[in-house]
């Protein structure tokens, strides 16, 4: 499936900001399974716009803004093509055997078992864990399965509980959270468990007339890659209780959300406040009339004005 990506990220300040320095993760990855056709971003201020790649193979940019300025918006559009994996087959392998390789995978994939800022092994989780922890005969795909469908059992999907930098201990007090927490309360349990898991932040692109998820808002998205014995690392979605398909866009992976988030930065300003906006339209490349009305309009003024 291709879909079209129009990310919109705005700031208001009550005193003109300047020396802006922002760096973000929004271009989606080029990687298997998933090709990305084309990528413009634009600043509607006067901007220095620079690409690099992170440590963990992710595209990121930074953006920086010297003059004082009321307000910044930063539109990012993608055209991606996710082309559905046919070819995996998970080989069942249960985890007496599983764990027999566990030293060596430990060294391999240090970074996807150990803890990491907002997966902490705490004690809460541990005893979280032993619950939910595998027996013998499990067989190591099936328990990934049955990790998120507990996770869900136990814990509901709701707003305002949880902030960007809350970690896994914030959802198991809760109650309650979204798809980061839920991701990051995965990752904890599966990496307990002995198998490697990562985070992935990206793009859910939504069915219009589907009924069955129960989160219905486009917002960036958060999710988990496994490493499944025979098949690699495939996507599971915790938030969503199924294993990731073509309607998830991948943007960037890492240890848990201090790897990837979508933007941070730093301005200077003699005002104490600032309000961000996020608008995320995400839509199969057939149906972009259905974008609001002027929604790349940032991108196309850029566009035309370098051609000039």
């Amino acid at each position: 499936m291709r879909f079209r990506i129009i990310h919109t990220t705005g700031f208001s300040y009550d005193l003109p900001a300047y020396e802006s320095h922002n760096e973000i993760r929004l271009k989606p990855l080029q990687c298997e399974h998933q090709r990305l056709l084309q990528f413009r971003i634009a600043s509607n201020q006067p901007a220095s716009i620079l690409e690099y790649q992170d440590g963990w193979g992710n595209s990121a940019h930074s953006i920086s803004i010297h003059p004082p300025h009321d307000e910044l918006s930063v539109v990012v559009e993608s055209l991606v093509d996710r082309v559905p994996d046919t070819s995996t087959r998970i080989r069942r392998v249960k985890f007496s055997e599983y764990l027999v390789d566990d030293d060596a995978r430990s060294k391999e994939q240090y970074d996807f078992i150990n803890p990491s800022q907002y997966v902490p092994f705490s004690e809460r989780l541990r005893k979280f864990f032993w619950a939910a922890r595998p027996l013998d005969h499990y067989d190591v795909a099936e328990y990934v399965t049955r990790t998120i469908g507990y996770i869900r059992d136990q814990f509901g999907y709701e707003q305002g509980t949880t902030t960007v930098h809350s970690d896994l201990d914030q959802i198991l007090r809760e109650g309650g959270g979204v798809c980061q927490d839920f991701a990051h309360l995965t990752l904890g349990v599966l990496r307990l468990a002995g198998v490697p898991a990562r985070y992935v932040s990206g793009y859910l692109a939504v069915e219009s007339s589907s009924r069955k998820n129960p989160v219905r808002e486009q917002a960036s998205h958060a999710w988990v890659e496994a490493l499944i014995p025979g098949a690699g690392w495939l996507g599971v979605d915790p938030t969503h209780r199924m294993w990731a398909t073509e309607r998830h866009i991948r943007v960037a992976v890492g240890r848990d959300y201090a790897d990837v988030p979508p933007l941070r930065g730093i301005y200077r300003s003699s005002g104490n406040r600032q309000v961000m906006t996020v608008e995320l339209n995400v839509v199969p490349a057939d149906d972009e009339q259905k974008l609001p009305e002027g929604a790349s309009l940032l991108i196309r003024q850029q566009s035309q004005q370098q051609q000039q």
